[in-house]
């Protein structure tokens, strides 16, 4: 007697032309009803697609070659329901998934349509045709017609995985085993570029980026109360003039509205439609209450809409202006005809400084929800508990398949948590990308701007909904669609935001506060993780914002309470912290040079040796510098000199001699627990002259501060002056120290 074989859950049947294309434990339940048929001439894979932020696509059937549609349209279907086994998975690293995430399982399905109009144009007319020596033509022709190597590398893996499928598939077709899986894929690459890796993002120049969140964060701060009233006043002016009846009293309102307009031929309220000046009805009807049927009879006797053409008008609500910008009132009025621009702009806002305060990739603050961050209970000490967030660990390019890396360490259990979920490195226990993504527990300080945006946004989103929700937000007019706003509308409202920061900088009189064009291009979304990382490591001064940001999260990545995401050992931006470091380091050791050279003093108990490591710290311009070559740099001990701009010196680490280091040896040296008498210390006198002037306001503030904390203001500002005191004893100067 035999047994019958075991099924083998991997091996996939034949569908029919009614099956659904995305299996029904996959499904996303927002875009269930979106799910197509096997036999459709299009389908949707908006049923896979989880993430509220991410653009829903779809397989049009017609664009793949004839010759090759109905194997593909197998292979593909297999691709969406199936899996590849572990063991095929395992043999090819770390890239290699079992399923793919929606988006890309819409790259691969590309990447086939391409290989399939190859194959049509070399008049191979099935898959089984196409053996290893097709396969080795399309790879050579890959090699030359990719723009660079990094590009080069999906396509290959796509074919890897359309071979795979296919023999998983009900009915295979019988493609060739590509050769490139087999013998290596070094020789289908072009030569490898100089640049690579997440560094090659440029991370926004200080002078764009520092206005842009000076007005975001004034937008959100002192400006969002007046726009959110207004919002709601002229919520219901349209809702009031949708509702008006023909009354004799409205008639005799709206005669009295616009006879003293008229007769004395003053401007009329107004509103732009598509370019041409048009009468406000909406505001007209509202402040009037009048019918629809009495105003267009109303326009017909006296030519309105003529009238407004040449002389338009405001639209003034009575939602009263509390805001200020330059220490005056930001607006006399605010209009009726503007609140959806400015609502608009107040959305985009809170988007800045959600994403550049807390480090979070684009899709994460677009899938927040309203609740998120709920006010934390006091401390046992009785402190406000802090706010934190939880997002996706900050690592890796965003465009790559490999997961995230290690958790990190949890704060105090009695802060409270405003959660977030990520996507990039959402994996389920067998390595499959999981669509709705997950939530993380890593979290983050949110500083109390942040904590405001979401506020601002909670009170634009029903409770529970996505702050960002594309239908609340597209205050206009309502479209069909579920989700978050998409990044790509997010990037031209961002854009469309700096254009209205300048023209109000140049309404205000403030032209040092208008947003200059970056450099590298347009500001993007991904590029405020990138200047995150540049910011923590160069610790720019001058701006507040930046200050702002950088008192948040250098203070984060530092401290032991709040993780050890700034200690991991992988890559991503932790890499790109390292390189930005390394190159500050590189510029605080020319800048003592240079002072040394031209005279200047340097004194401190590492001194010398300061010097010694200045002399010979290398210089990188025209150098490319990798992850691995800064964390060399940093690494060796007692050369890496660090500048603390707020401890006012000079560190030369060592941590042995570290006295911020005395709870453990640590890599860098932690700014923000600068000690006094740590024998890593060196002053020039530039430092001096900021320790007296310090001192000054120090003193100044004491006379008009009560005691005792006055004396303890005069305590303080004669220490600093005795540490610019002992400068000027024991300073070096060039003359001072032997040649070599």
């Amino acid at each position: 007697m035999t047994t019958a074989p075991a099924l083998d859950r991997f091996h996939l049947p034949v569908p029919s032309p009614t099956t659904p294309v995305v299996p029904a434990h996959l499904v996303a339940p927002d875009h269930a009803h979106l799910n197509s048929q096997f036999g459709d001439p299009a389908w949707s894979l908006a049923p896979l697609v989880g993430n509220p932020g991410e653009s829903l696509r779809s397989v049009t059937w017609r664009q793949f070659p004839a010759v090759l549609r109905e194997e593909l349209r197998l292979v593909v279907w297999t691709l969406i329901n199936g899996e590849l086994r572990p063991t095929f998975v395992k043999k090819r690293g770390v890239k290699m998934r079992t399923r793919l995430s929606p988006a890309l399982i819409r790259e691969t399905i590309d990447h086939w349509k391409h290989f399939a109009l190859w194959l049509a144009d070399h008049d191979v007319r099935s898959l089984g045709a196409c053996d290893q020596q097709v396969l080795h033509d399309y790879g050579l022709h890959l090699r030359d017609t990719s723009p660079s190597r990094k590009a080069a590398v999906r396509p290959f893996t796509a074919l890897i995985r359309l071979w795979a499928f296919d023999g998983l598939s009900g009915s295979p077709a019988g493609i060739a085993r590509p050769p490139w899986d087999e013998f290596g894929v070094d020789d289908y690459l072009p030569a490898a570029s100089a640049l690579g890796g997440e560094n090659t993002r440029e991370p926004l120049a200080e002078e764009t980026m520092g206005p842009l969140l000076v007005w975001a964060v004034r937008m959100v701060e002192d400006l969002s109360d007046d726009i959110l009233t207004a919002w709601r006043e002229s919520v219901q002016l349209r809702a009031t003039a949708r509702s008006n009846r023909s009354t004799p009293q409205s008639k005799a309102a709206l005669h009295a509205f616009f006879e003293p307009l008229l007769e004395e031929a003053l401007p009329l309220p107004s509103n732009s439609e598509n370019g041409a000046v048009r009468l406000a009805r909406d505001y007209v009807l509202a402040v009037t209450g009048a019918s629809v049927k009495q105003l267009d009879a109303m326009n017909k006797t006296h030519a309105l809409t003529a009238a407004v053409a040449l002389r338009p008008g405001p639209c003034p609500l009575q939602a009263p202006v509390t805001g200020r910008i330059a220490a005056r009132p930001w607006r006399e009025h605010l209009d009726h005809t503007e609140t959806i621009t400015l609502m608009r702009h107040l959305g985009t806002a809170a988007f800045i400084v959600c994403a550049y305060l807390t480090g979070m990739r684009p899709q994460e603050v677009l899938a927040l929800r309203s609740g998120c961050c709920p006010d934390p209970l006091e401390r046992p000490d009785g402190a406000p508990a802090r706010h934190l967030i939880r997002v996706a660990d900050l690592e890796g390019d965003d465009s790559t398949e490999e997961p995230g890396g290690d958790e990190v360490a949890t704060p105090e259990s009695d802060a409270h948590l405003i959660t977030s979920t990520h996507f990039k490195s959402a994996v389920d226990d067998d390595g499959n990308h999981v669509a709705a993504g997950l939530e993380r527990t890593v979290p983050w300080v949110a500083i109390p701007p942040v904590v405001r945006a979401i506020r601002v946004l909670e009170q634009i989103a029903p409770a529970g909904a996505l702050l960002f929700d594309r239908n609340v937000h597209d205050f206009a007019c309502q479209r069909s669609g579920t989700g978050a706003l998409k990044q790509h509308s997010m990037r031209v409202r961002v854009e469309d935001f700096i254009t209205w920061c300048n023209a109000e900088a140049t309404r205000h009189g403030l032209p040092q506060q208008t947003i200059p064009p970056d450099p590298a291009g347009k500001v993007g979304l991904a590029r405020f993780r990138r200047t995150l990382a540049w910011h923590i490591a160069r610790r720019p001064g001058g701006l507040v914002a930046l200050a702002i940001q950088y008192g948040h999260l250098r203070t984060a990545l530092d401290t032991e309470t709040s993780g050890r995401y700034g200690t991991r050992a992988r890559g991503g931006i932790h890499s790109v912290i390292d390189i930005e470091t390394a190159l500050g380091v590189a510029e605080t050791a020319a800048d003592l040079r240079e002072h040394f050279a031209a005279g200047g003093g340097v004194s401190g108990p590492a001194a010398r040796r300061a010097l010694l490591q200045a002399a010979h710290t290398p210089q990188f311009e025209g150098r490319r510098i990798t992850a691995r070559f800064a964390r060399t740099f940093l690494g060796r001990d007692g050369t890496a000199l660090y500048d603390n701009p707020h401890a006012l010196l000079l560190c030369l680490y060592r941590s042995d001699t570290a006295l911020c280091a005395r709870e453990g040896t640590r890599e860098v040296p932690t700014l923000d627990r600068c000690v006094p008498g740590c024998g890593n210390t060196v002053r020039t006198d530039r430092h001096a002259d900021q320790l007296r002037a310090r001192a000054d306001q120090l003193h100044q503030q004491a006379r008009h501060t009560p005691e005792p904390v006055a004396e303890r203001l005069r305590t303080n500002a004669a220490r600093l002056r005795s540490w610019a005191d002992e400068h000027d004893r024991t300073r070096l100067t060039e003359p001072e120290i032997p040649p070599r």
